[in-house]
This record gives structure tokens, C-alpha cells and sequence, in this order.
């Protein structure tokens, strides 16, 4: 659904959950969630909230104020905010972020740790991998997924694990997995071959396998085509494009390939696929 807030453009998305009392007992559970892009007007203040905030920023800064800090985020930073505790930010014009408002069994105290430990602004390495967590939701939703409330818990368990791990300081460059994440989704029309990612990576075909695996929760080759499914899901829905051109835009040497595949992972093709959510657009 659209947001209503003032200073947010009409492109942006967000959605929200009422979880049942089984949820909030035994499990992690998001409230809301979102893709926004803002002007300057676009602002929050508030004395109290009871869910967490947790927010990537994918394009301009965003101002905060929280406890003691006063900052701007920047793009590739993550914010976490206890907002059970006075919080206010804003947007300059430009910013766009995606975030999930959520509560559940000791998220509270995990948040209150990471709060202690690393104060709201994080600058490390796996933000790219809870931006494209976060992203996925929404996009996952957008589509009108549905998931179990375990399978809702896990998105937020697996942003805790990556914000408890081990922080690396005094790093310059990106790190091989974000040099292979953006390589994917800038080469994703070529033939992309697990080889070829893993020298990108620098490291061996099987160690990077395993390590992408473990920090992803994807095969690098699954990444790839979901990778190319997302894009090809855009397209679709907001452009006019043929499925042939879509084709080889995102990779494949045919139409008949992103056909079967959009058919065993979507459960339609793309032109039903294209019927059913640009009417809705």
C-alpha cells in the first residue's frame, strides 16, 4: 500500500502485519515494513513507539536523533533505533531507505545489546547483506507472498545474526562478497558461471560457494536467477517490453528459458505473470 506521510513520493511501498498472540509469544515478528523515497519534508518525531526500527539507506542521507547521538546516515548505513525511546529523524531531499518496524520475544534486550555495543549507526560489511534482506521482503510482499510465522521470524533472526557478528575495522575497500554482489547485478545479461564469480571473489569455486551460502542463504547460482527474476518481474509490470526483450535483458539466450524457469519458480509465466500485477500497478 502507498504511504500517507507527508514528504513521501508515490512510487514508494509499504506494508503492515498484525501478528497473532502465538507469534508475540514464541517468535521474532514484523509490523511493518517499506521502500520509501522522500523529499525534506518527510519527518518523525515521537516521545515513544513500542516496535524496533531497524532502516538501510540506499541513496542520500537521513538525519537522526536518539538518545545522545545526533547523525546523518549515509548511504550503505544502517540505523537501529529502540523506539520505545524518544527518536526523532528526517529525510533530505533524495533519501531513499528501505526498513521493518518489528517487536517479538527478547528483541528488546538483543536490540538494547547491539544499542550498548555499537551505538544506532552501524558501518560494516554485512549492511549490503541486510539491505538486500530487507529489499527482498518488501519485494516478496509486493507480490503478495505469503510465509509462515516462522518463515517471518527467520528475516529478522537472520538481521540479528549480521548485526552481531564480528565488525572488521579500518576497511577501505568493499569486501569480496560485495564486489561479487555488485558484479551480479551489474552483469547479469552475460553467462554468468560459478568459475567466474569465485575468481571475482579471488577465492576457490568450493570456499566461495560455501561462504556465499553462509552469509546469503542462496547458492551463488540461485542468487543469479533470483537475481534476474526480480529485475525481470520489473520490467514486466512497468515497462511494455516483449518477454523476448526482458530475456535477454536479465540473461537469458531465449524467451523459452526465462519462460520455464519464471513457470518452476513463480508458478506462471511471465505473460500471466504480467496480466495479473500491472492491472494492479
Amino acid at each position: 500500500m502507498k504511504s500517507v506521510d507527508s514528504g513521501i513520493l508515490s512510487h514508494s511501498i509499504c506494508f503492515s502485519f498484525t501478528p497473532s498472540e502465538l507469534a508475540k509469544q514464541l517468535y521474532f515478528y514484523p509490523t511493518w515494513c517499506g521502500h520509501y523515497y522522500c523529499t525534506d519534508n518527510y519527518y518523525i518525531k515521537r516521545e515513544s513507539y513500542e516496535p524496533l526500527l531497524i532502516v538501510f539507506v540506499r541513496e542520500g542521507k537521513f538525519h537522526i536523533e536518539y538518545r545522545n547521538y545526533n547523525f546523518d546516515a549515509e548511504k550503505g548505513d544502517i540505523v537501529l533505533l529502540d523506539c520505545r525511546e524518544p527518536h526523532y529523524y528526517h529525510a533530505y531531499n533524495g533519501l531513499e531507505f528501505l526498513y521493518m518496524h518489528f517487536d517479538g520475544s527478547n528483541a528488546h534486550e538483543i536490540c538494547q545489546h547491539i544499542l550498548d555495543e555499537s551505538g544506532p549507526l552501524i558501518r560494516q560489511e554485512s549492511n549490503i547483506l541486510i539491505g538486500n534482506l530487507l529489499y527482498n521482503m518488501v519485494n516478496f510482499y509486493e507480490n503478495n507472498g505469503i510465509e509462515t510465522m516462522f518463515q517471518s521470524s527467520m528475516r529478522i533472526y537472520h538481521i540479528f545474526e549480521y548485526l552481531l557478528s564480528p565488525p572488521k575495522k579500518n576497511v577501505q575497500n568493499d569486501t569480496p562478497l560485495e564486489n561479487v554482489l555488485h558484479y551480479i547485478h551489474s552483469n547479469m545479461e552475460k553467462n554468468l558461471s560459478l568459475e567466474e564469480l569465485s575468481e571475482v571473489a579471488n577465492l576457490s569455486p568450493y570456499y566461495f560457494a560455501h561462504r556465499f551460502k553462509q552469509q546469503t542463504g542462496f547458492s551463488p547460482m540461485e542468487y543469479v536467477i533470483n537475481t534476474r527474476l526480480n529485475h525481470a518481474k520489473v520490467l514486466l509490470v512497468r515497462t511494455n517490453k516483449s518477454v523476448a526483450e526482458i530475456s535477454y535483458e536479465v540473461g537469458y539466450s531465449s524467451s523459452g528459458s526465462l519462460i520455464n524457469i519464471f513457470v518452476k519458480r513463480i508458478g506462471m509465466s511471465p505473460s500471466q505473470y504480467r496480466k495479473l500485477y500491472k492491472s494492479g500497478s
